[in-house]
């Protein structure tokens, strides 16, 4: 719970504005009566899931899945791209973003990093509050829940899936920032963000460290945390983190490069 209350503080420190918008033009509204009646439609649709978790899973576990040589090493690539995959790969735009002196290059990776560190602290959170216990722990125990068991163990943190919520997160922050800086780009990007995205949550099914419906709950969450942070940058350009980690210059100077910020709006 600690968690969860630190990055919504995170939240409103670095987007001071009003978090409920009023009637100007000049404001984004960070949370919007939309989003109650998704979130509903994504609990629905969880809920649905949970009636095929269990065979799911249990074909997933079949020998004849478990030898596939193609799924397994499918299953072991983007497994790993969930996390650390997508930090790491979201460092990559950043720093060569620096390096080419290109401000839309480096805001690409640095906003797909806040939707993930947003999305991966709420999962974590939601995972050891909600203490779902996980199918290797027992297959057919798909309503095994605990409230808060998950702080002391692991065997209960299924739901959400961590790994897909932060993929998730990664592949809309992305999709959402190509859209806005490179948009001939975007038919390309999106497609390819959310198919390895999904894969990650194939790939947890797969070893059996979550249910489908886990699944489908990091998808709502973490492409949820993507908008957020989006809608945070779009109406609040000047905020903390914008104005330490996006410098508003970086030019060629003898040999090296000068960096310049602005920690005022």
């Amino acid at each position: 719970m600690n968690l969860r209350l630190t990055t919504f503080a995170l939240a409103i420190f670095t987007c001071p504005q009003p978090l409920f918008a009023q009637d100007n033009s000049d404001h984004v509204q960070l949370f919007r009566p939309h989003d109650a009646v998704v979130a509903l439609g994504v609990a629905a649709l969880v809920a649905a899931t949970m009636s095929v978790d269990e065979s799911l899973a249990s074909s997933l576990q079949r020998p004849s899945a478990q030898s596939n040589a193609f799924l397994k090493g499918t299953s072991n690539v983007f497994s790993n791209l969930g996390f650390p995959g997508s930090a790491m790969i979201t460092a990559g735009p950043y720093f060569l973003g620096l390096g080419e002196h290109s401000r839309p290059i480096a805001a690409l990776g640095m906003h797909t990093g806040e939707a993930i560190v947003l999305g991966g602290v709420l999962a974590e959170g939601l995972q050891m509050t909600i203490g779902r216990s996980r199918p290797q722990r027992d297959i057919n125990a798909v309503r095994d829940f605990r409230f808060g068991k998950g702080f002391s163990n692991d065997d209960y943190t299924s739901l959400p899936s961590a790994h897909f919520t932060v993929a998730f997160a990664a592949a809309t922050a992305a999709s959402r920032e190509v859209g806005r800086s490179w948009p001939g780009a975007s038919r390309y990007v999106t497609p390819l963000s959310y198919a390895a995205a999904t894969l990650v949550g194939f790939s947890r099914m797969y070893k059996n460290k979550h249910w489908a419906s886990d699944v489908v709950a990091a998808a709502g969450l973490g492409t949820y945390s993507a908008v957020l942070f989006d809608r945070c940058n779009e109406g609040h350009p000047g905020n903390l983190f914008e104005r330490i980690f996006l410098p508003t210059s970086v030019v060629p100077e003898h040999g090296g490069v000068a960096v310049a910020w602005s920690l005022t709006r």
